[in-house]
């Protein structure tokens, strides 16, 4: 994609002495942009195809325009591991409305494998806090508790996930579970970057996944200390001012690889980054870092 943009630089350079515009034919998610003049934004993809990040598949996108400034691989189909748990939180949410201060015990079939264990049967856990578990901790258990709270199955759920993918017109996003687990729940770069904007202009979600460290209480009054999946948070808080992350949600499974999704803003702009199947769990957080301090470098230049 990058040859064919650099051609069309050249052509209308040359040839009709114009200004050229990128734009993607056939993508239904956006456009590549013009950042500068011609010379500079060759420059910049130039650099960006030689920029060493470990993702097979990555985005960058300006939120207010809904353009991308960088890609790599971005619409190949990959899976997505926990970030599935962004759909599940906005089906519960918006399609089912739970009422986040009603309570819900813990049963032995609620419990799913992967990450460390907060929840135990009978533990009796408000809505609110099972969504912060599963957004913050990405606590598997969590969702289905939630599920379980809604009256559903988790087969009868994920079908509301499907969906509501479609309604959102995501047609490379497919769900085969509610958690993550499945291998089989697959997105790609482009689109997760939209499901990630759709799920923060969630109030109740973005308040949930820009912290670090939570605690939550169960009605049995034991507390709980969790914290964050995303090493992000607590990175930039202490070394880039400039920079705020807004929020974000991890992915992790054996065959999706290290992901990570972004909503960070700098010098009041918003922007949005997708890593997919960064080689390990160091390097999905530093290939965010190195797409972030490339626009950073855009704006300074």
């Amino acid at each position: 994609m990058l040859l064919v943009i650099f051609i069309n630089i050249i052509s209308c350079l040359f040839f009709n002495n114009l200004m050229p515009t990128f734009i993607v034919s056939g993508s239904d998610y956006g456009q590549i942009i013009k950042y500068k003049d011609s010379q500079y934004f060759t420059e910049q993809l130039l650099q960006f195809e030689n920029l060493q990040i470990s993702a097979s598949s990555a985005v960058v996108m300006d939120v207010q325009s809904d353009s991308f400034i960088l890609e790599k691989n971005s619409e190949q189909v990959w899976p997505i591991a926990s970030i599935s748990k962004l759909m599940s939180v906005l089906v519960l949410l918006e399609d089912l409305k739970i009422d986040l201060d009603d309570t819900y015990v813990l049963k032995a079939s609620d419990r799913r494998n992967g990450g460390r264990d907060y929840l135990f049967q009978g533990d009796e856990v408000a809505n609110k806090d099972l969504l912060a578990l599963a957004l913050i901790s990405s606590d598997n258990t969590a969702v289905i508790a939630l599920i379980s709270s809604a009256g559903l199955s988790e087969d009868e759920f994920v079908k509301l996930m499907n969906t509501k993918a479609k309604n959102l017109g995501l047609k490379n996003t497919i769900f085969y579970d509610a958690t993550g687990l499945s291998s089989a729940n697959v997105s790609t770069a482009k689109e997760v970057s939209f499901l990630l904007k759709k799920a923060l202009n969630n109030k109740i979600i973005s308040d949930l996944v820009k912290n670090y460290s939570y605690s939550i209480t169960t009605v049995q009054g034991r507390v709980k200390n969790i914290k964050s999946t995303n090493e992000l948070l607590d990175y930039f808080n202490n070394n880039q001012s400039d920079v705020k992350i807004i929020g974000g949600k991890t992915g992790f499974n054996d065959s999706s690889g290290y992901c990570l999704g972004t909503e960070f803003s700098f010098k009041e702009k918003k922007y949005i980054s997708v890593v997919l199947n960064a080689s390990s769990l160091n390097n999905r957080f530093n290939d965010t870092i190195k797409l972030v301090d490339k626009v950073i470098s855009y704006d300074n230049d």
